[in-house]
């Protein structure tokens, strides 16, 4: 009877997780468009789908994968997948090629926003490189206060003055 009890416990504990899943997912649900176009190229798009990811305008075809929320707190949670495909070196070696994507939800004046979160390493630290705005809500070239202050830091020099 102790077995039932503590496999009944442990189904118990994952409810709450599975509730809390959902409620990311809707909260990503939808097409999400890149602010920033660059030159002639369509403008990068991210799908959300249930547990699923969608990249559209980065790969030479779409690609799917799958998603989870790795960090959370009171501004927001943090998306993270990652993609592995073959690419050729100048050389004309192909090796294996890993991209990471850490997608920062969050939300301005209520306006849900994706940023794209990277390490420089010049100091500043965590900066926005990119940010994803719902196709319903789009503004071109739209920065967040968020990208604005993180990005606005002024490196670290490199040596004395």
């Amino acid at each position: 009877m102790k077995i039932f009890a503590m496999l009944a416990a442990a189904v118990c504990s994952l409810i709450p997780a599975a509730a809390c899943a959902d409620a990311f997912s809707d909260k990503l649900e939808g097409t999400w468009l890149s602010v920033r176009q660059f030159e002639d190229r369509p403008r990068t798009a991210v799908s959300f789908k249930g547990s699923k990811v969608r990249l559209e305008n980065i790969y030479t075809q779409p690609v799917t994968v799958e998603y989870k929320v790795t960090e959370k707190n009171k501004d927001g949670f943090t998306v993270y997948f990652e993609y592995t495909h073959k690419v050729k070196r100048g050389n004309g070696r192909i090796i294996d090629s890993r991209d990471i994507y850490e997608l920062f939800y969050h939300e301005e004046e209520g306006r849900p926003i994706l940023s794209e979160q990277v390490i420089e390493y010049d100091g500043r630290g965590l900066i926005i490189m990119g940010e994803y705005l719902r196709k319903e809500n789009f503004i071109d070239n739209f920065e967040s206060r968020l990208k604005h202050e993180l990005n606005s830091k002024k490196p670290v020099p490199t040596v004395m003055e």
